[in-house]
């Protein structure tokens, strides 16, 4: 695959990671009890899992910023698969204790899980300097 084909496939990727962390995180903020899935609600989880989805929000802005320049911000996409890879494993954790319902991983598969694969591949083509635009190429 071509150097200025990755860099636009990484692109694509990372605008589509901030557009959906931006709606996410204000579904969330929102409507926090959308996400319990039948685990017991508190005013004080409430509030915590507004400021979650603020955070969601967050990093979707920051997700459109290294989209920008996925070679130079890879760091970035590299804090975002940190915590789409412990959250699933958090999640696993507090099911197996009996915390949460098993229902809740499904909430780890559409906000973690299929964002793994496409964010270690631009952080792998990045370390490798493979997301470089070649010279005199368009963007």
């Amino acid at each position: 695959m071509h150097q200025t084909t990755k860099l636009k496939i990484a692109k694509i990727i990372m605008y589509l990671a901030a557009a959906y962390n931006i709606f996410w995180g204000a579904v969330i903020s929102l409507k926090p009890a959308i996400i319990l899935f039948g685990n017991p609600s508190t005013d004080f989880l409430l509030i915590i899992l507004q400021c979650v989805g603020m955070l969601v929000g967050v990093y979707g802005v920051a997700y459109y910023f290294a989209g920008r320049d996925p070679q130079a911000y890879w760091p970035v996409i590299l804090v975002g698969f940190i915590g789409k890879l412990l959250g699933p494993v958090g999640s696993v954790y507090y099911i197996w204790l009996g915390k949460l319902t098993p229902s809740f991983f499904w909430v780890n598969v559409w906000n973690d899980i299929i964002w793994l694969i496409p964010f270690g591949w631009i952080i792998y083509q990045a370390i490798n300097n493979r997301l470089m635009p070649l010279a005199g190429a368009v963007n």
